[in-house]
């Protein structure tokens, strides 16, 4: 008897253990043709298009893991570019794409920051961002650009908020 509960809870934790750590479940998106800039195709399990033009993309948890973090970071890097680009000489330290925040950070310097080349730079930055939020599972609407300090990102230069359409 004692054998049989033995073989029964081994089987049991088994069982629970392939369960924990067995494939993620699918993430399906849905992105306006807009907002697509082809990047998840390239983790994408299936692409095809919807009704209304839309493409969307279906994935494993850990592709869609992986597309998540390497989108960022991609964009983050072509935002940093395309903002340093506008500039005669080195501009800024860094931009990346906060998620918990819903916004494209941009850290400069103090002397740096000029609020009309802010406003007219952070629409461009909302673009590449825009590209990322609205390529989720769950795409979030309204993201925010904001120039911070590049030594203390809690000090706050500038906010720019966006709508996708």
């Amino acid at each position: 008897m004692k054998r049989f509960i033995a073989l029964a809870l081994a089987v049991l934790m088994i069982g629970v253990f392939l369960c924990a750590c067995g494939g993620s479940s699918g993430v399906k998106t849905t992105v306006s043709e807009k907002y697509d800039d082809g990047y998840a195709a390239n983790y994408a399990s299936s692409t095809s298009k919807d009704e209304n033009g839309n493409v969307v993309y279906e994935f494993s948890g850990d592709q869609y893991d992986s597309y998540v973090k390497d989108h960022k970071n991609a964009l983050g890097a072509d935002i940093q570019d395309e903002i340093a680009s506008q500039h005669k000489e080195a501009y800024g330290e860094f931009a990346y794409i906060n998620e918990e925040k819903q916004a494209v950070i941009v850290g400069v310097h103090q002397d740096e920051y000029d609020e009309e080349t802010a406003k007219a730079e952070a629409e461009a930055a909302a673009e590449y961002g825009f590209k990322y939020f609205q390529n989720l599972q769950t795409p979030v609407n309204t993201i925010h650009v904001i120039y911070c300090d590049a030594n203390n990102q809690d000090v706050v230069f500038g906010s720019f908020d966006y709508t996708a359409e």
